[in-house]
């Protein structure tokens, strides 16, 4: 990848494979033929390439612009169509009869809600989607989700092809950085495109995965996934539509009456894709056995597992802060959904099934941690609901809901470890006159790494002291669960993994 490969200013083939790509157009080495412009007959713009092909600088150009064309020739075009050849068919159309079952759940729904949590002002009207809909309606929010991804890649691949372009090459791609980034973003948004029709064949409704992603944040089911999930979650339809609108609904209010939670999640979700590392390594072993004939497939897969390299430890730390803070939004939803939810006769079966299947990794999300490189689901969702089934149960609804009423609230790794000792932990860090923004930052700063946390106290300057890792007595043996028996809400163990990882085999709600 560097200089000291080079030879005469010959690069090796095997220690320069990206260079390689030029070789295929420009001859060995992508010198044309040896030494710019000394093969065919004569030098500068009338310098001809291998087997006497004049070279125009232009070419370069013409293929990059042939390389993005096959990329899709934009993100949001291209990552459509390339989510279009994803989505599992046949995607039935919305009837009438759908559409009013969908808006029947939801008016049910807010009903309910109103009993036991309070109801939001600017809620827009519910829809029902298919699966193509549901790729149109969130794409443009999932975009926003995933751009540090998108930049650390385009970086990383700019950078890269920057280093490793012959010399002769350097003054012509001096000014192309704005085409490879072109390249990247369109590369990126096939990657978005496929991992998110393949999600549209399982997910249920708009706020799945912990954020409201719907365009103009509508609340939305997707009818097309709801039959064969009650099915194969052995549930009755009707019954998964209503809960699943319970839910939908009850998190669209909470990210309305506390305006600051979803750009919270999305700054901490920033700040772990911003780590991620890009397997530079994969791309340049293709680009060494790449020839001209296979450009297409080249395309295709070089947009294939650039996510795989090893978590450094710094990436663990940010994992562990995302799935907490999804597993509180996830877990505050189960434990009011349930509670909304008493009239529905299946609700306690519905709502363990529902949480095995977020628990388990389906294909489709390991799809999409594959091309986009973020795992989304709630690790610690049976520990969020544990605590707050202990402060329902202890002090009331109000003091439930009260967690989002300011950041310096929200739960931590240590109080999912320790339900008991969270308020005793709020008291020692919350001061009156604690700002927004101090309280932001400190919860970015949270999860802090094995050897900085004690025992629970705040520190002198006021920051928090979490501990990183759940070795803690968890919520099972800790704090009570639905039933307050001091187990988790559902009578299970629910012990904390070690880096905060996911517990099981097993994206929020």
């Amino acid at each position: 990848m560097t200089d000291k490969n080079r030879e005469g200013d010959q690069p090796d083939d095997n220690n320069d494979p990206l260079g390689n790509i030029f070789g295929m157009f420009f001859g060995p080495g992508g010198q044309f033929g040896g030494t710019f412009g000394q093969q065919g007959s004569g030098g500068g713009s009338g310098a001809s390439g291998p087997a006497g092909l004049p070279f125009d600088p232009a070419m370069l150009g013409g293929i990059m612009q042939q390389l993005q064309g096959m990329l899709g020739g934009g993100s949001n075009a291209g990552g459509m169509r390339a989510a279009e050849q994803r989505i599992p068919q046949p995607d039935p159309e919305i009837t009438e009869d759908v559409s009013r079952a969908a808006h029947d759940a939801f008016r049910l729904a807010e009903l309910w809600l109103e009993n036991v949590t309070p109801s939001a002002i600017g809620v827009p009207e519910a829809i029902a989607l298919t699966r193509r809909e549901w790729v149109e309606q969130t794409f443009e929010g999932w975009q926003r989700l995933v751009k540090p991804v998108q930049s650390n890649m385009s970086s990383a691949l700019s950078a890269s092809i920057a280093e490793q372009a012959p010399e002769e090459l350097k003054p012509m791609l001096a000014g192309a950085g704005q085409m490879f980034a072109s390249m990247s973003d369109s590369m990126f948004g096939l990657q978005l495109g496929e991992a998110l029709g393949a999600l549209s064949g399982s997910v249920l409704s708009g706020t799945e995965h912990g954020l409201p992603l719907v365009k103009g944040q509508r609340p939305a089911l997707v009818e097309a996934n709801i039959t064969g999930a009650a099915s194969e979650l052995g549930v009755e339809a009707t019954e998964l539509r209503i809960y699943l609108a319970v839910r939908e609904l009850a998190l669209l209010w909470l990210f309305k009456r506390a305006p600051w939670l979803a750009g919270h999640v999305e700054t901490a979700l920033s700040k772990y894709a911003s780590g991620i590392e890009i397997d530079l390594e994969r791309i340049q072993g293709m680009a060494g056995q790449m020839d001209p004939s296979r450009l297409q497939e080249m395309s295709e897969e070089i947009r294939q597992g650039l996510f795989h390299p090893q978590p450094t430890a710094e990436q663990k730390q940010a994992l562990a802060s995302v799935q907490n803070l999804l597993s509180v939004v996830a877990g505050w939803a189960d434990v009011v959904t349930y509670e909304a939810c008493e009239a529905l006769g299946s609700r306690s079966a519905i709502r363990e099934a529902l949480r095995a299947r977020h628990a388990t990794e389906g294909s489709a999300d390991r799809t999409f941690a594959d091309l986009v490189g973020l795992d989304l689901r709630p690790a610690r969702l049976r520990d969020a609901a544990a605590l707050f089934s202990y402060l329902e149960q202890s002090e009331g609804a109000e003091a439930r809901d009260a967690v989002f009423n300011h950041p310096d609230l929200l739960p931590t790794t240590q109080d999912l470890d320790d339900p008991l000792g969270y308020r005793e932990r709020r008291a020692q860090e919350w001061t009156s006159d604690s700002s927004m923004d101090e309280a932001l930052a400190r919860l970015l700063a949270d999860e802090a790494g094995p050897g900085t946390a004690d025992s629970g106290s705040a520190p002198a300057d006021g920051s928090r002291t979490d501990a990183a890792d759940d070795s803690g007595t968890g919520a099972d043996g800790s704090g009570s669960g639905e039933g307050g028996s001091g187990t988790a809400a559902d009578g299970t163990d629910d012990s904390g993994p070690e880096d905060g990882e996911d517990r099981s085999a097993g994206p929020s709600s």
